[in-house]
């Protein structure tokens, strides 16, 4: 399907989820909000009364009565309020399948998460949707939880809790959130449509036959109807969060999820006690705001520093596109350039087909596939070629000028890999005019997510500790990614489209010279140079 029919297609069952989504949150809201309102009228002559309300509205008063079910019978007409849960359930579910199983799970999977394959994927996906109603349900229909409730509480808070972990550890961030926003949603609507409507159907068949009516139905409905409304606003955010990288693109995306749905529980909370209960409100009010600042003061990214950062002697390591001429302390004499070629033999192994958005399509012909591996007539790009052993004892205080560019274009990370020196500056660039983020995935280094919504747009940081490897992602798109080797000395270079490398200004001296690949693994080969020099090197991967 061409690309831009297939986003307006997105598009429009994206307006109509969220129209039919309004509709259903909003008379969910409404309702809770008529239940705490009811005043019991002495004047009443109505059977079954339990309150009334006066309101008024566009320019007319209404006058909305609650009586129960039983004493009162079934009217002629009588409105349902089910489809706006229904819809909002079915335009959800295509939407998902749409943007998350589509494309051989292009949005649906991370290889920076986990390594598991689409069909596992897609397992897991449908279980966490379909699968968690089942234990939900069977929870909520047990005689211990209508006696005792906290227990109900606790088991669907602990698996809540367990989903939003495993997920966001197995899936990519994005569609992790998603699917939990989905599990809750499936919750909602099967409370709706197995559970609130066939028992309330019950209690009007009772009614229409003058048979007695089992309150206890209506209380089961209003028991289900009042966990709809706690989850609400958790499922309103996981709508909202899939725009905003640094909830499901933190590293602790699982528990910011969890503390946000708690947060927002306890603010749904003081509209529904306010009236009744104002101390109990007031204190859900206050936990509610306390967790959501809370999640914003520990998810912000501390500022960075870009001045030169002092070199760090105490590690060894290496990688950059185009070093400058190092100054070498304690080495000195005559250098010279060590080159070779990085070769694979066999059947070069394809990535993933993509399905990327049309502005990023628009990049390529034909089909695009993700690009850890990139050979040209056997010769292997994005390798790291660094010295690994040879240079104990020496410190290198030369930091180079020039920045170390990493563009995202294309919906990709150009270049893959990239080898900077320790104090160096990296620009991360947007070239793509749509969202994108960088997060990054570090053990040593600070740690930073940055959000880069504008085309053209440039940030830049420094790394100031050696790291093999510095990994740079886009949370919104899970396929993007590149490795940032952050190097202490000078003496690494990164295999270009031809498969050639060039590391310069060598001094004579006996190294290991070591060939990495993010999917064909490592080599490593000694050598003497002399002032001479030496002969290509060639690395050859099968």
């Amino acid at each position: 399907m061409n690309q831009d029919i297939f986003e307006w297609i997105l598009l429009l069952v994206r307006w109509l989820h969220i129209t039919v989504a309004v509709t259903w949150i909003g008379t969910s809201i409404f309702f809770m909000w008529l239940d705490r309102s009811f005043e019991f009228n002495e004047k009443s002559t109505r059977p079954g009364h339990v309150g009334d309300l006066w309101m008024v509205h566009g320019g007319g008063f209404y006058h909305v009565e609650k009586l129960l079910m039983g004493p009162t019978k079934v009217p002629e007409n009588l409105h349902w309020f089910k489809w706006e849960s229904y819809w909002t359930w079915m335009s959800g579910v295509i939407l998902v399948g749409l943007v998350y199983y589509t494309g051989e799970g292009t949005m649906l999977m991370d290889s920076m998460v986990s390594d598991i394959t689409y069909f596992q994927a897609l397992g897991i996906s449908l279980f966490s949707i379909f699968g968690s109603w089942f234990f939900y349900d069977f929870i909520w229909e047990r005689n211990f939880t209508k006696t005792q409730p906290a227990i109900g509480h606790a088991l669907t808070l602990l698996w809540l809790a367990g989903m939003s972990y495993f997920l966001c550890h197995t899936l990519s961030g994005r569609a992790a959130y998603i699917h939990i926003g989905a599990m809750m949603g499936t919750w909602m609507t099967a409370n709706v449509f197995m559970r609130i409507i066939p028992r309330q159907l019950k209690m009007v068949e009772a009614t229409k036959n003058g048979l007695p009516v089992n309150q206890d139905w209506g209380k089961n409905a209003k028991n289900r109807s009042t966990h709809n409304t706690y989850l609400t606003l958790p499922v309103i955010f996981v709508m909202l969060s899939n725009h905003f990288p640094q909830t499901y693109g933190h590293e602790y995306n699982w528990l910011i999820l969890l503390i946000i749905s708690a947060g927002g529980a306890a603010i749904r909370e003081y509209f529904v006690v306010r009236l009744k209960n104002p101390k109990r409100s007031l204190k859900a009010a206050v936990l509610g705001i306390a967790l959501i600042v809370g999640v914003i003061v520990f998810s912000r990214e501390p500022a960075q520093d870009i001045s030169p950062a002092p070199v760090d002697e105490s590690h060894s390591h290496a990688p950059a596109p185009a070093p400058a001429s190092p100054e070498v302390a304690a080495v000195t004499g005559k250098s010279v350039t060590l080159t070779g070629t990085v070769i694979f033999e066999g059947i070069v192994p394809k990535g993933k087909k993509l399905n990327l958005p049309a502005a990023c399509a628009k990049n390529f012909q034909g089909d695009v596939y993700s690009n850890e591996v990139i050979v040209h007539d056997k010769k292997v790009q994005n390798v790291l070629i660094r010295v690994v052993s040879g240079l104990e004892g020496k410190t290198f205080t030369d930091i180079p000028n020039e920045e170390v560019e990493l563009d995202q274009r294309g919906c990709m990370y150009t270049p893959r890999v990239a080898g900077v020196r320790v104090g160096q500056k990296v620009t991360f660039i947007n070239s793509d005019p749509l969202f994108h983020n960088v997060r990054s995935v570090t053990n040593v280094n600070q740690k930073f997510n940055m959000a880069m919504p504008h085309k053209g747009q440039r940030e830049t940081k420094i790394f100031t500790k050696p790291e093999l490897f510095l990994q740079a992602k886009c949370s919104v798109h899970p396929w993007m990614g590149a490795y940032v080797a952050v190097m202490d000395h000078p003496f690494f270079s990164v295999t270009n489209a031809s498969g050639e490398f060039s590391i310069k200004n060598l001094p004579p001296g006996t190294y290991t010279i070591e060939a990495w690949h993010e999917v064909f693994g490592t080599q490593k080969k000694e050598i003497t140079v002399t002032e001479n020099g030496i002969g290509p090197l060639v690395f050859i991967f099968k």
